[in-house]
């Protein structure tokens, strides 16, 4: 079998904590064509010391200053050169056969440029749970992934020839949501390819999302319709249905945003806007009578075991 090289990607701004577990998962891959490209946001904890353990098949690049996560992986795109490309979180984990079984199916299928899986959610107390109950589609799932995006980035392998043809690639006016930008714009250019199967594991809760971050997602889903609209012709008319269910998150999201501020009577304005299109959103709207965003946050927290 052929074995193009995989570019993969890893960011770390003091990561010393999980950092060498997950090196050491993508070392114990049975695919070993690979390299990882780790970018340096200027760390002062020992990362570095970390990096250094390993060889060669780690290209180590420190960024000029530290920035933000979007714009260290847009300074990373000069040296990534795989025919195919990941990234890994340094605090996320991959499964042994997660490049093996990927590389197989884009060999196979030259009409698909991205390849997805499930993921297990997991934290520092042992507990686990899969990200999917359910099979998630293949095909042209752009309709889909603009509706309500649903990858789980540490599973995602691209066609690196995709990115390059239509110069798509990680853009620095998204900060929080600059993985879905990139792929809901490349899927509408592709098809995707699901594995059902855990390929990958993702951490969570060791940290906490900030006001801040929670406002941003739908500011910066709204500018992802903007360009949206000037890359596909006719877009408002051929994908109005799909626009008109990510308005409705995005309500929802401002309503998020409002409650985590304390701002409860404009969060409910955004929410009853949101409850017009989907009645699901009138749970958070009438718990925002009774409890705080945090104590709504950890009572959704308890129902999903984690």
């Amino acid at each position: 079998m052929k074995k193009p090289l995989v570019s993969i990607l890893m960011n770390c701004y003091n990561c010393q904590k999980y950092l060498e577990e997950a090196i050491q998962s993508v070392y114990s891959q049975s695919y070993t064509n690979w390299e990882i490209i780790f970018i340096d946001n200027c760390s002062t904890d020992k990362s570095k010391t970390i990096v250094d353990k390993f060889d060669s098949k780690i290209k180590y690049y420190k960024t000029p200053y530290n920035m933000n996560l979007c714009n260290a992986r847009v300074f990373a795109k000069e040296f990534i050169y795989g025919e195919f490309f990941c990234v890994l979180d340094t605090d996320d984990l991959w499964m042994p056969d997660k490049l093996e079984k990927q590389i197989k199916v884009m060999l196979k299928n030259d009409d698909i440029g991205i390849v997805y899986s499930n993921t297990i959610y997991f934290n520092d107390l042992g507990v686990e749970r899969l990200a999917y109950d359910k099979k998630m589609p293949s095909g042209k799932i752009f309709e889909e992934l603009l509706s309500n995006y649903f990858f789980s980035f540490e599973t995602v392998m691209v066609r690196k020839s995709l990115m390059d043809k239509y110069k798509i690639y990680f853009n620095s006016k998204y900060n929080v949501s600059s993985d879905a930008e990139l792929f809901i714009k490349l899927s509408y250019y592709t098809q995707s390819y699901y594995l059902d199967k855990p390929l990958a594991k993702w951490r969570y809760g060791h940290g906490s999302e900030s006001d801040r971050s929670l406002c941003l997602f739908p500011r910066e889903y709204e500018v992802l319709l903007k360009d949206l609209s000037n890359m596909i012709e006719n877009f408002e008319i051929e994908y109005k249905t799909s626009i008109q269910k990510l308005q409705t998150k995005i309500n929802n999201m401002y309503g998020m945003c409002e409650w985590s501020r304390n701002n409860k009577s404009k969060s409910r304005q955004y929410l009853s806007n949101a409850i017009k299109k989907e009645k699901k959103y009138l749970i958070p709207y009438i718990l925002s009578f009774f409890m705080s965003y945090t104590n709504y946050v950890n009572l959704r927290r308890k129902f999903k075991k984690l």
